[in-house]
């Protein structure tokens, strides 16, 4: 398949990854790095995995909603963007188990 006969998905695929390098170049640049895991053409959802420095990171909840709130208003593909990270599922009143040889 030649890169002008990309399949729409791929199409969505590339924008969202330009999109993602164009206006966040810091999550690479602080060791972070972005996955595209799911585009449903259908639904109009695209889903993004921040990972590295990323999981932990006290400003990816700011990402994540810039990300969530800016990526529909560029790709007229996408009307819903879900990004996940090494903490999702972690909120408010929940801990992690930590074993009790870790040293610190």
């Amino acid at each position: 398949m030649s890169e002008s006969a990309q399949s729409p998905e791929d199409e969505v695929r590339e924008a969202v990854s330009l999109f993602l390098q164009r206006n966040f170049p810091q999550i690479q640049a602080h060791g972070g790095d972005s996955s595209i895991t799911e585009v449903d053409l259908e639904e109009g959802h695209v889903e993004i995995n921040l990972s590295g420095a990323c999981s932990g990171c006290g400003v990816s909840p700011m990402t994540t909603q810039a990300i969530q709130r800016r990526l529909p208003s560029e790709i007229d593909a996408i009307d819903y963007v879900s990004v996940t990270t090494g903490f999702d599922g972690l909120s408010e009143g929940t801990s992690r188990d930590i074993s009790d040889d870790v040293p610190f």
